[in-house]
């Protein structure tokens, strides 16, 4: 029995036979059919819609059933569309989609859409009806919109592009089409070369070693090959052109054709053997370090486009390579001199290997990325290095680096090598020049520092008195002299302080090496860095040249600083660095300078109270302090100052052309009697203006201005006693209103509107007493 004969069984033949499962399937594809469905009757009332409908309408099927399916058209096409649905019940037929029909649906919400749509007419027992499939076309439409335009669009630029030349070719190399572009460069009209061998554009020394075949090949085995070389127009002259040509292939892979792209790049090939000899020239004329930088950054931007250029020179003290930016870097992220390792940078592997390095893409690289970290910081993506050598000693690398992932290739590498021969023999002789002009600047900026310094009117030519004070300083200065040790000298203004230190230099062993001076209060606290340690171009604004500090021009020699008390506190490490450690650093520098200093410091001010209120480090304070000197006031040397007179009087009185025979003993007398609060400085002040004053061989001494300085001085202390009485009674009045209590609320302090460290301090110095105000 076969199986078909057995009793409940049915074939899938009978199955799908049957009436019911036809059934079942249409109405399974009309509920779940990607397009919507609408069945309208012949007069274009909607009978019957699935849930696509809903979807792309917007419609519920009770609002389309029994509504004319006219409402699913935009009212601009509304009013015809009845005359085409009569037009179609008079010949129904079937409409495929895509009939190239420009058909627009309308949604609920009012918002047009294209659509395509398919017409099925079908008869049922009530008569004629129609069967629509609606597809929503938008994303078509577009698609087709965008391939329409862009293929407008690169018709349009091949068509105007006047610069190059493009054209097709078959798989054999017959030109298949021609630009305006090519016509311009090569000299041919399209009808004159259409179908002829691309090889008649090549050299005759090209086509006898079949370089065009050899060029298909490689494009055919690498998809696309670039290279330059001379080319030849119709007339038979030659230009040098940059030729790219792509392999075109079908859907199997199969070679079809070729494109050609040629650029006539003549004038840049020009400009490139003409810059190399500018190159050469400008380099050898600039042994300045700044101005080769610029030379060698515009040398390169006017053949190889790039972002970024560094000239990277191998540091032999620390072994490592030092990235010098040329012209603008482009970017805030590094200033100056950037510092990288020998080992696994690409300017270093470059140096080492004496190989040019080309990287098309920085951010897929195999080298160490601590070596090119600062290279993405800056946005760059590709880059070449080649080396810099010279004599066959390597020097360093240079580098050009671009925010495009491929910009550079052979053509740039062989342009970079070329132009790195000129720069690598620059290179080497600047650097001897700076080392010669390093020497040259600090002797210069001795020498004028020592002009300066000779110019000064010093207050003494030597130091005057026999007092005992002055012979007790004197000695120490002998016995400290000889030694390296820092010297402190403190006294009041106008005792003589660096009329002391020059004596310890002249008596020491570096009396042959320089003497600089530096008043801490004379500059203002911006600047006294710069003076102290020096600077490099470009380390702050109006900073336009290198300058060395005085610590710097110092070196084996003396260093006064003047006034030390008034050192700004934050320079003050600094300057203990450089005593301690002997080196120094310019502002804006990156490498330490050795110094040989020996320090003589003086002041007028009380370093040890100024530690105590932290006003002074106390680590400088002892450092300075290895041995103190102090020199005596004039009002304790009375002995000197007849001596001192005669010295100051013989002096000026020679200086201004007169003859001063004699001092007037009434004169002298009044001149050792009065205190000078100035020391030495106001008595040789005031002995200046009585030569002046003098007419005739006596000196004429306004002994009127002492007595008006005395009166003067008593009438400031008077004033200064009356102010203390005020404000001590003041205080007192606060204190008894506040019961005595000195800080926190409805204290005197807040009554006062003072700090209650001040007023505690206040309070001390007035010599209040608690007894005094409870």
């Amino acid at each position: 029995m076969c199986p078909s004969d057995s009793p409940g069984q049915d074939t899938a033949a009978e199955k799908s036979a049957e009436p019911g499962f036809a059934q079942n399937t249409i109405e399974r594809l009309f509920e779940f059919s990607p397009d919507a469905i609408l069945v309208a009757d012949k007069e274009g009332v909607m009978q019957a819609a699935n849930p696509r409908a809903e979807e792309l309408f917007g419609y519920s099927t009770q609002e389309l059933i029994g509504r004319p399916i006219e409402m699913l058209v935009p009212a601009r096409f509304r009013g015809g569309h009845p005359r085409h649905r009569e037009n179609y019940s008079a010949h129904p037929r079937t409409r495929q989609m895509g009939a190239a029909l420009n058909l627009f649906g309308l949604r609920k919400d009012g918002v047009e859409f294209p659509v395509d749509i398919m017409l099925k007419p079908m008869q049922t027992e009530s008569g004629h009806a129609v069967v629509s499939f609606i597809r929503d076309a938008t994303e078509q439409r577009a698609a087709q919109e965008a391939l329409r335009i862009n293929d407008l669009r690169l018709r349009s630029i091949v068509e105007s592009i006047g610069e190059y030349a493009i054209y097709l070719l078959d798989r054999d190399g017959h030109v298949l089409t021609w630009n305006p572009g090519a016509e311009r460069i090569k000299g041919y009209k399209a009808d004159e070369v259409l179908g002829l061998h691309f090889s008649r554009f090549f050299t005759q020394e090209d086509q006898e070693r079949d370089r065009p075949a050899e060029l298909l090949h490689q494009a055919a085995a690498r998809e696309r090959v670039e290279e330059d070389g001379w080319r030849v127009r119709k007339d038979g002259s030659r230009f040098w052109a940059n030729v790219v040509i792509t392999a075109i292939r079908d859907s199997s892979g199969e070679v079809t054709g070729f494109a050609k792209v040629t650029r006539d790049t003549t004038d840049r090939k020009r400009a490139e053997e003409a810059l190399i000899f500018q190159l050469s020239g400008a380099l050898l004329a600039n042994m300045d370090a700044g101005k080769l930088l610029e030379a060698i950054s515009a040398s390169i931007r006017e053949v190889i486009p790039h972002d970024n250029a560094g000239l990277v020179l191998h540091d032999a003290a620390s072994d490592d390579m030092v990235v010098q930016f040329l012209g603008e870097a482009g970017t805030d992220a590094f200033q100056g001199e950037l510092r990288v390792p020998i080992d696994s940078s690409l300017s270093g592997i470059a140096f080492r290997t004496r190989e040019p390095v080309l990287l098309e893409n920085i951010a897929k690289s195999s080298h160490g990325p601590d070596s090119l970290n600062y290279l993405k910081r800056m946005g760059m993506r590709s880059g070449v290095w080649v080396p810099l050598v010279h004599h066959g000693k390597a020097l360093g690398a240079l580098s050009v680096v671009s925010r495009q992932e491929g910009s550079f290739g052979q053509r740039e590498v062989e342009m970079l090598v070329q132009i790195a021969g000129q720069v690598a023999m620059a290179v080497d002789n600047a650097m001897a020049f700076r080392r010669i002009a390093e020497l040259r600047d600090r002797l210069n900026q001795e020498k004028q520092y020592l002009e300066e310094e000779i110019n000064v009117e010093h207050r003494f030519d030597d130091i005057v008195g026999e007092s005992t004070g002055l012979r007790n300083v004197l000695r120490q200065i002998e016995t400290v002299a000889p030694t390296d040790a820092t010297v402190l000298i403190e006294g009041e203004t106008g005792t003589g302080k660096e009329l002391l230190a020059r004596a310890i230099h002249r008596l020491s062993a570096r009396s042959e090496r320089t003497f600089i001076k530096l008043n801490c209060a004379a500059i203002p606290a911006g600047l006294i860095e710069s003076e102290l340690f020096g600077h490099e171009k470009g380390a702050f604004t109006g900073a336009i040249a290198r300058k060395i500090g005085r610590v710097e021009l110092a070196h084996e020699g003396t260093l006064f600083l003047d006034e030390v008390g008034e050192l700004p506190l934050d320079l003050q490490p600094k300057l203990l660095r450089a005593l301690q450690e002997r080196e120094i650093e310019r502002l804006g520098g990156t490498r330490p300078i050795a110094v040989n200093v020996r320090l003589i410091a003086a002041t007028n001010r009380d370093l040890a109270k100024m530690v105590a209120e932290k006003e002074f480090r106390s680590d400088l304070y002892y450092r300075l302090k290895v041995f103190p000197v102090f020199a005596p006031p004039l009002r304790e040397r009375a002995a000197d100052i007849p001596i001192l007179v005669r010295h100051f009087v013989s002096r000026h009185a020679r200086r201004m052309g007169k003859t001063i025979a004699t001092i007037p003993p009434e004169a002298m007398a009044a001149l050792v009697a009065w205190k000078w609060p100035g020391n030495i400085r106001e008595l040789e002040n005031f002995l200046e203006r009585a030569v002046i004053l003098s007419r005739g061989p006596a000196l004429h001494v306004p002994l009127a201005e002492l007595e008006a300085m005395e009166e003067e001085e008593e009438n400031a202390t008077e004033v200064k006693s009356t102010l203390h009485a005020a404000e001590r009674d003041h205080i007192l009045r606060a204190l008894r209103e506040a019961k005595g209590i000195i800080g926190g609320p409805g204290g005197a302090a807040e009554r006062l509107g003072l700090k209650r460290t001040t007023l505690n301090s206040k309070i001390k110095k007035l010599g209040i007493e608690r007894g005094d105000y409870m």
